[in-house]
């Protein structure tokens, strides 16, 4: 059953990352995203006070490149998510710009989507009837039935979940489950998406799968960021920025290729045949 699954994912890993004509690029103006001093406070509880998560971080995140938040547990990964997104606004200080401009969260939210670590789907809908349900709360009123079937099928074909497209979501691998996930967040075109771990609980196959479209998507004009606990090697190299964080700072922002050259900078050179990403945490 294993092989079978992973002879069906490498079918549709094909699918969506060969070259063809996706109609619904966005059109507006891509989304670069700045923070400068950014700090986050947790509140504890009633008389146990705060505590700070992020000390100062900044960085920028660009349009058609797919980043990737690291550093082990309890880094600030998921908060530096939350607070980018606007998905966590109480006791954050510093400054968010979007594109040049302090970021008005309304209108952000509009332009942009969260995916959270959890895959929340209806069990009991297929995959095309998920599908119907958030085309009808997320699109216009000009957009008729056949319109949104239109757009649901470009979105499934893309992401290689055309011939699951009546199969009732909670029969599906947990690869298809995450790819159904972000399909859900297309149907409104997002500039800008956000995936806490969209990893965890995958396999090896259904991992790769899950960074190449997430890729595909960034080339596409958007900015893509997500979190990610200890990705391999192969997984690490499809990366185009990486932001690695520890104990609430960050300790490197750059290209992936360039991990390795900066930790022998800073005297802490890669061994060979170690994994960048691992190595780069394990040495904070």
């Amino acid at each position: 059953m294993a092989d079978d699954q992973e002879q069906i994912d490498d079918v549709e890993l094909k699918v969506y990352t060969k070259p063809m004509t996706y109609t619904r690029l966005p059109a507006t103006e891509p989304v670069e995203i700045r923070f400068q001093d950014l700090q986050y406070r947790a509140n504890l509880g009633i008389g146990k006070g705060t505590k700070e998560i992020l000390h100062n971080v900044h960085g920028r995140f660009l349009p058609s490149q797919l980043v990737a938040i690291m550093g082990p547990s309890g880094a600030g990964k998921s908060t530096l998510l939350d607070v980018l997104s606007g998905y966590r606004i109480t006791g954050v200080r510093g400054v968010v710009t979007v594109n040049g401009r302090e970021r008005d969260l309304e209108e952000f939210r509009r332009v942009s989507c969260y995916i959270t670590q959890d895959d929340r789907l209806q069990p009991l809908l297929t995959v095309k009837e998920n599908m119907k349900v958030a085309a009808d709360l997320k699109l216009s009123a000009k957009y008729n039935d056949q319109d949104k079937y239109a757009v649901i099928d470009e979105i499934l074909l893309m992401l290689g979940l055309k011939e699951a497209a009546n199969t009732r979501a909670a029969r599906l691998s947990g690869g298809q489950k995450k790819r159904l996930s972000i399909a859900l967040e297309l149907v409104n075109n997002p500039l800008v998406m956000f995936l806490d771990e969209p990893t965890t609980g995958l396999d090896s196959a259904s991992c790769l799968l899950c960074i190449k479209l997430m890729k595909l998507l960034a080339s596409q004009g958007r900015t893509v960021v997500c979190t990610i606990h200890q990705p391999s090697a192969s997984l690490f190299q499809n990366f185009d920025h990486v932001y690695v964080l520890a104990e609430g700072q960050c300790l490197y922002q750059g290209s992936a290729e360039k991990v390795v050259p900066y930790l022998e900078s800073v005297e802490l050179p890669c061994p060979m045949y170690h994994n960048p990403a691992d190595y780069s945490k394990l040495n904070k």
